[in-house]
This record gives C-alpha cells, structure tokens and sequence, in this order.
C-alpha cells in the first residue's frame, strides 16, 4: 500500500499539485481507519482529552440552570462559585436569547444545550427580569464545570412524568432510580425519559437504570470480540421491575452509555420503546490504538449485545421503533382550540393545555406523549371492562 501512495504523490506533482507528506500519511491512515471502521477516526491527543471530559459530564459552561415553565425557559439557579453567581440575574427570570439567538425561534428541548460548550468562549445572554419586566443583556465568561446526571425531571399531568438526562456518569443511577420509583409508587403511568444528546461512560450505571425495567437476573447486555468470545456481562440486580410504561427520546448525539441504555431499552426490557432518530453509533464499542506519531486511533474492537440478540458493531446505531425525520421532525406547533367564550376550563382541559404547551414545537416530545395518553386510556378502558365483567 506504501507504493501505492508514494505513486499518486509522484502523479499528482506532475501535473502541478502541491502535496503535503503529513498531511497525506494522516489522510492515508485515516482512509484504513475508515475502512476498518466507517465511524472510527484519528484523535490527537487534544481531540481525546476533551472526548473524555464530556463523556465524563465536564462542560464549559457560565453555571445558569434553567427549566421550561410559564411559557419560556426561566432561571431556576446559579451555580455557587460559578461567573452566573455574581451576575444581575435571578431565579425566575425569562432567558429570552443566548448570543443573539432566540430560544423561541430555537425550539430548543433543553435550555442546557446552547449555555454550554465544549471551549471556553464567553456566552452572552438576553434575560427578562421576573421583578420589573426589564430586558438586559450580560456576557458571562464559561469555566469547566461538572454537569449532573440529571438534566431535568417534571411531574407533568395526566400522570406521565419526564426525566432528561445528560449522561450516565459513575453513581448516577441512584438518583435516576430514586426518582423513576418515586414516580412508579405515586402511581404514574407513563415516563419520557429523553436521552437526546446525552453520553457517559458508566456501564453499570446504564445496565442499573434498564434493570428497573427488568427481572431480576435477567441478562441485559454484554460485550463479546470480534469472534464472538464474551468479554463482559451485565445483568439487572435483584428487585422488581417499575411499572411504568417509558418512552426513550433519542437522536445522532445519543452516545456512550447512554447509547448501551437506549439499546438495552430497546432490545431487552418490557414496557419500553424508542422515538426520534438512530443513535450515534458508538456504544462503548470503541478503544484507542496508538500510533507512533503520538495519534490515536479510535475504533470499534468489540460487539454490544443486548439481551435480545441484537448485535451492535458501531457501522450503524440503534434504530428507533418509531423513526422522525423530515418534515415531520418539524411539526407545526401546537395552537391551542378557542374555548367558545367559556372563562374556566374543565380540569382536564386546563391540564391538556398545560402538557400541550409544555410539548410544543417538539415533534419527539409530542409524539411521545400522545402515545403514553393513548396507552393510559386504553388501559383505564382495559380495567373498567374487566371490572364489569366480574360483577
């Protein structure tokens, strides 16, 4: 293969075109990567040390919380010791921009994704004060900061709750865990649990939040080589399983651990489906091999296993049972119907109106929820035939 590239060198100068000796041995490595591996890659020492970082949950970030209430993304906290702290901003006030963007016209699902990044450039906010009204506008510095496992968790009508995650990181299944069987006790039908954009590198913890879903020693995923010899295995601890219907979100920048939990959703526990669309690809299947240049390659040297017998080995993800994209990735938002000139609304209707405006503009979150209804009406449907039919 050596000749080969020396070849086309010696060619391509012939006819005038100048060709860089590093630039094509990195080029030519990385087509044999590629080969190998159709999502593996060359990282330099810098490219690897900031992927471990945001597998680890480190962010650069200005240490503003916010969350989606009364109709917009308001403040819910400032992280102590963080640029946000010693800032004019309050808990409650309205983030109406972030670096001139509109988060309205964004449509983001998290608030999260746009305050963070993975440099430490400055972030410029336009804040609506909860106290007088007043709109201003502050650039706050972003330092490396932790992100918690959990993003986001809401009691939300209808008995259906809503749980995003950023990643799993080591230990972070507890309060995961705490939270979906406080949600299960209460008596809740339904759960979104949105893995989009999440990561992490905990395995234990990814196979701890499916075992909620799972009996007790039940195989839930495993690595094998590349000729089929299990390398590790991952079962759900003894407990019963939640009942509680869950619907994971995720989409291309579902990876890592959380990439192995939507898998073993999919492939390995009850009451559990996929929407949005295919994940990235990279379940903790990947290693580093390094090269003498001091790169790394980056590939996949072993196969995700869920307990089903589904096989992963990185060419493609994990493929949702329900698929978005297109136009119907951009649904239309939601406009709520007139009320005929009613000044009070039914308590469903008040709740209806709530959870559709708590949805809108996000076509993976509607869907979601408009499943889980349908699924809790036909299973109230379910228990009052039952019911009748013993009197």
């Amino acid at each position: 293969m050596g000749p080969a590239i020396l070849e086309t060198m010696t060619l391509l100068r012939k006819q005038g075109l100048t060709v860089e000796g590093k630039k094509a041995q990195r080029a030519a490595i990385e087509a044999v990567v590629k080969a190998a591996d159709p999502r593996g890659r060359v990282l330099s020492e810098k490219d690897w040390a900031r992927s471990q970082q945001e597998q680890q949950g480190v962010f650069y970030d200005a240490g503003v919380r916010a969350a989606f209430s009364n109709h917009g993304w308001r403040i819910t906290a400032l992280v102590k010791g963080s640029p946000a702290e010693s800032s004019f901003f309050k808990p409650g006030d309205l983030i109406e921009a972030v670096d001139g963007v509109l988060l309205a016209s964004q449509k983001v699902a998290c608030a999260s994704a746009p305050l963070r990044s993975a440099t430490n450039a400055p972030v410029r906010l336009k804040v609506k004060s909860a106290l007088d009204g007043v709109e201003r506008e502050l650039e706050l510095s972003r330092v490396a900061m932790p992100a918690a496992a959990i993003e986001a968790a809401e009691n939300w009508p209808f008995r259906l709750a809503y749980l995003r995650l950023n990643g799993l990181y080591e230990g972070s299944a507890k309060d995961i865990a705490a939270r979906v069987q406080e949600w299960a006790r209460a008596g809740y039908f339904g759960l979104v649990l949105d893995l989009r954009g999440a990561n992490g590198m905990s395995l234990r913890d990814a196979a701890d939040v499916a075992g909620l879903w799972a009996d007790s020693g039940a195989t839930l995923f495993k690595f094998t080589a590349a000729n089929g010899k299990e390398l590790n295995v991952f079962k759900a601890r003894s407990q019963e399983p939640v009942e509680l219907t869950v619907i994971a979100l995720v989409d291309g920048e579902t990876s890592e651990a959380s990439e192995v939990l939507a898998a073993t959703l999919a492939g390995s526990v009850r009451c559990a489906m996929l929407i949005g669309q295919p994940t990235c690809g990279d379940p903790r299947i990947r290693e580093l091999l390094p090269l003498p240049s001091g790169d790394r390659i980056y590939a996949a040297t072993r196969r995700l296993v869920t307990g089903d017998g589904r096989r992963y080995d990185g060419r493609e993800g994990v493929v949702p049972d329900i698929r978005l994209g297109g136009a119907e990735a951009a649904a239309p938002d939601y406009e709520p119907e007139p009320l005929g000139g009613r000044s009070e609304t039914l308590p469903a209707e008040r709740d209806d109106r709530l959870l559709r405006e708590r949805v809108r503009g996000d076509a993976a979150l509607q869907r979601a929820v408009d499943i889980l209804r349908g699924l809790k009406t036909l299973n109230q449907r379910a228990l009052v035939t039952e019911k009748n039919s013993a009197r």
